[in-house]
């Protein structure tokens, strides 16, 4: 049989953080006690250790206790240290093994989209492969799932001080358009963007969202538009499986819907 290494005071103390998180009025000093059949003299001290250390905070005139905010400020600091690239690169990994295309993960930064990670499959064409690749917001699926999170200040914002450059026959190029193309993406929960940047690429994104919903990065896969072209359902299935992956990442980063 293993040996026990666990502190018992420590043990009762997290049992007592349990019942209270999911006890937003607050409980009782007996109702603790009772719950986790710890006798009240006990729990009184464990209570008293936490309160010192801002943990739980008691409400005086209803005698309960509930949690405290020294909780939300260890909360914050551990989501301050999640890696997005270390947590998203297995998923990226996976993706490319079963369905041998590239994967890509990408953020905006200074009004542009920046490539910060990547698995490319041997047999794919390496339509986008180097580390730090920038490319335009407004006619790149990463781009358009990014900008569909911000404000419409936001938005104009980068149009003013990026423009809205045409690079193919299809790139949009007003701000109308963008406004309404942003109004699907957000609707949809996808952008689908096809010989809008490159002639020949189709690119496909979705959103990874952080622990307060809001939109930290896009999981990415492109293909040769003539491949879009001849399989909608090429396009229909990368979705489904982007968005499911996606979804296992902003679990772990700290989302939750």
């Amino acid at each position: 049989m293993a040996p026990d290494y666990t502190v018992p005071a420590i043990d009762r103390a997290i049992k007592v953080l349990e019942l209270l998180s999911a006890s937003p009025r607050g409980m009782s000093l007996a109702q603790l006690a009772l719950q986790t059949r710890v006798p009240k003299s006990t729990m009184f001290r464990i209570l008293q250790t936490l309160q010192e250390h801002s943990i739980v905070v008691e409400d005086a005139e209803r005698k309960l206790f509930t949690l405290g905010m020294k909780l939300l400020e260890w909360g914050h600091a551990a989501l301050a240290r999640i890696d997005l690239k270390t947590i998203a690169h297995p998923h990226l990994v996976k993706l490319a093994h079963e369905t041998r295309e590239s994967f890509y993960l990408a953020l905006l930064d200074r009004d542009e989209v920046i490539l910060v990670d990547h698995v490319d499959t041997p047999e794919i064409w390496k339509m986008v492969t180097r580390l730090g690749y920038r490319s335009p917001f407004h006619c790149t699926a990463t781009g358009l799932v990014l900008a569909a999170d911000m404000t419409e200040d936001e938005v104009r914002g980068m149009i003013e001080r990026q423009g809205l450059k045409r690079f193919t026959a299809k790139t949009m190029t007003t701000s109308a358009r963008l406004k309404k193309r942003l109004a699907e993406v957000r609707h949809l929960g996808c952008a689908v963007v096809d010989g809008e940047y490159k002639p020949d690429l189709c690119a496909i994104a979705v959103p990874i969202r952080d622990y307060m919903g809001k939109v930290a990065a896009s999981l990415m896969t492109a293909i040769p538009s003539d491949r879009s072209s001849r399989d909608e359902k090429l396009v229909e299935g990368l979705i489904e499986v982007l968005k499911k992956e996606a979804a296992l990442i902003s679990k772990q980063i700290g989302y939750a819907e």
